[in-house]
C-alpha cells in the first residue's frame, strides 16, 4: 500500500501531503554496534557460567533468577533487538505536509503522532556515509539514535525521524515550510531605513 494513501484520512481540509516516506527497511547495524555486540557475547558467556556455577552449588532461587536475567538481557542485546527494531521500522510511516510532521506506528492499531512546523524551533541531523540518517527536533538528545538506534523515552512527542533514506532531502523540504516569508512591504520598508542609515 502505497504511503500517501495511508496519511489521506488524517488530513485537515487545507493541508497537502509534501513528503511520505519509511525508515530503511531490514535489519541495521549502527555505529554502537562495535560495542554492543561484544558486550553482549561477554554478557552472554559470562551469564552462562554463573548460571552452570549456580545451579551446580544449589543457590537460592533470587540468585537463579538474577542469572537468568543476565542471560536473557545478553540475548536481547546481541540479537532479538535487531528483529524488533526491524519489526518496529517495517510499521512505521512518516509523512510531511504544508503544516506538521506525521509519524505513523504499528500494525494492528495504528498510532499516530504529530508535530506541528510552526513548533519545530530547532532541528538538527546526523548523517551516515550512505546518506541516509536522522532528523532530531527540539532539544531531543542526539546520542539516543546512535546509541538505541531510535528514539526513545519520547512519549506522545515527534523527537525526530530515523533512519531515512534520503536525510538531506527531508530536512530541505521541512526547513523550506518553517521558514518565515517577510512580507515585500516590510522587506522594503527596512531597505529603506537602511539606505537612510547610510546616509
Amino acid at each position: 500500500m502505497d504511503a500517501t494513501l495511508k496519511f489521506l484520512p488524517y488530513l485537515k481540509p487545507d493541508e497537502e501531503i509534501l513528503w511520505c516516506g519509511q525508515p530503511k527497511r531490514g535489519i541495521q547495524l549502527r555505529d554502537a554496534d562495535i560495542i554492543l555486540i561484544p558486550m553482549s557475547i561477554i554478557l552472554a558467556g559470562f551469564s552462562i557460567i554463573l548460571d552452570y556455577t549456580l545451579l551446580h552449588y544449589d543457590a537460592g532461587i533470587v540468585l537463579k533468577f538474577f542469572g537468568v536475567l543476565l542471560g536473557l538481557a545478553g540475548l536481547y542485546m546481541g540479537l532479538i533487538r535487531f528483529f524488533t527494531d526491524a519489526s518496529k521500522r517495517a510499521h512505521t510511516f512518516y509523512c510531511i505536509t504544508t503544516k506538521r510532521v506525521i509519524v505513523l506506528t504499528g500494525r494492528k492499531r495504528p498510532v499516530i503522532k504529530t508535530l506541528p512546523l510552526k513548533n519545530i524551533d530547532r532541528m538538527e541531523t546526523t548523517d551516515e556515509k550512505d546518506g541516509s540518517g536522522f532528523i532530531i527536533f527540539g532539544n531531543t538528545n542526539p546520542l539516543y539514535p546512535w546509541l538505541l538506534g531510535g528514539f526513545y523515552f519520547a512519549h506522545d512527542a515527534v523527537p525526530g525521524l530515523e533512519m531515512l533514506h534520503d536525510v538531506k532531502q527531508v530536512y530541505n523540504i521541512i526547513n523550506n515550510q518553517i521558514k518565515v516569508e517577510l512580507p515585500a512591504a516590510l522587506i522594503s520598508s527596512i531597505s529603506k531605513e537602511n539606505t537612510n542609515d547610510l546616509n
